[in-house]
């Protein structure tokens, strides 16, 4: 069999999509790294993201000269989250029968022409904790470690919950509120679902607030630092995965300075999965991230899921500490990874 391969530009069509898409949707779960997108609906709004912007996106596949069949493809962007001209990020997936034949290599060579041509002062890039010779190759490819974004998972079984780090019992089932993890003095928290139906202007003034916050995340939820309050309203409600009586808003008084966002885990029906906790700046070190993930706790046991899988940068020390003193376990994660070019 002819097992030439050619790496060639990705076309914008239906078919090169669906073939990038299929190679992320491939990888096993542990071995995921965020924007890799596994439909080709999905990628192609990354797509239209990018160009909205006006950022650059260079993409390759690899294909067998004899079928036209893609195998691997590689691409690399301007970083949405944290925007530079010449900051940009990049990805290579290959499928499994044809790994360890250069394949790889010759896509990044590809890549790094296209971020000579565009003036690229640096490259970002992930790998697993658990494929440290995907770690030991981007060493030898120049990349330098940033820092880490680890997955952390919490045992929701009713009989199992840990103690809070001050002594005081976890929320149990039955607790309707945050029981010893009540909110600090002045702030009260509720759910999305109740707040949307009490207060007419909550798009905006929340929509506002998660900007704020997200902007100070080095790996967002969402790839778009300035997600659209419609698209912020339909990650909220709208996506099959949402969960809006799941999300927890913090007030003091009428102000917004807090917010929790939880959708079902779409792969695991028993799993709760925690995107996004943000305190206003004028209203951290007050206990609010606490109380809201205490909310979210007792809504996990209330509803009957198993565990809340989260994940925390290494940066971002306050928030690795409250996740440790609530009971959450480690599991694993990712190391983002810079080369200076």
């Amino acid at each position: 069999m002819d097992r030439a391969i050619r790496i060639r530009a990705a076309r914008p069509t239906d078919a090169d999509r669906a073939a990038v898409a299929r190679l992320n949707a491939a990888v096993p779960r542990d071995e995921r790294h965020d924007i890799e997108p596994r439909s080709p609906g999905a990628l192609g709004e990354l797509d239209e993201l990018l160009a909205r912007r006006g950022h650059a996106l260079g993409r390759h596949v690899a294909e067998v000269v004899a079928t036209g069949e893609v195998v691997a493809y590689g691409h690399t962007f301007h970083v949405p989250w944290a925007h530079h001209p010449a900051r940009f990020w990049c990805s290579v997936r290959c499928d499994p029968g044809h790994r360890r034949r250069g394949i790889g290599a010759r896509l990044f060579a590809a890549m790094e022409r296209d971020l000579e041509r565009l003036g690229a002062r640096e490259l970002r890039a992930m790998a697993r904790e658990t494929q440290p010779e995907m770690v030991a190759l981007a060493a030898r490819l120049g990349f330098r470690e940033l820092f880490r974004s680890w997955d952390f998972e919490l045992d929701l079984a009713p009989g199992d919950a840990p103690r809070l780090g001050d002594g005081s019992p976890r929320l149990g089932e039955d607790a309707p509120r945050a029981g010893d993890g009540s909110p600090p003095p002045g702030i009260a928290i509720a759910p999305l679902s109740e707040e949307r139906a009490r207060r007419p202007g909550w798009l905006a003034e929340l929509h506002a607030l998660y900007l704020a916050v997200s902007r100070e995340v080095p790996l967002p939820n969402h790839v778009d630092p300035e997600l659209p309050a419609a698209a912020f309203a339909a990650y909220l409600e709208g996506w099959p995965a949402s969960l809006p009586e799941a999300c927890f808003i913090a007030k003091d008084g009428d102000r917004y300075v807090g917010l929790c966002i939880l959708h079902r885990n779409e792969e695991d029906p028993a799993c709760l999965d925690h995107l996004f906790t943000g305190v206003a700046a004028g209203c951290r070190g007050r206990g609010v991230a606490r109380a809201l993930k205490l909310e979210t706790i007792a809504f996990g046991r209330r509803r009957g899921f198993a565990r809340i899988a989260t994940a925390v940068e290494s940066n971002n020390p306050g928030m690795l500490a409250l996740n440790e003193q609530l009971g959450f376990v480690r599991r694993g994660g990712l190391v983002v990874l810079e080369r200076r070019l």
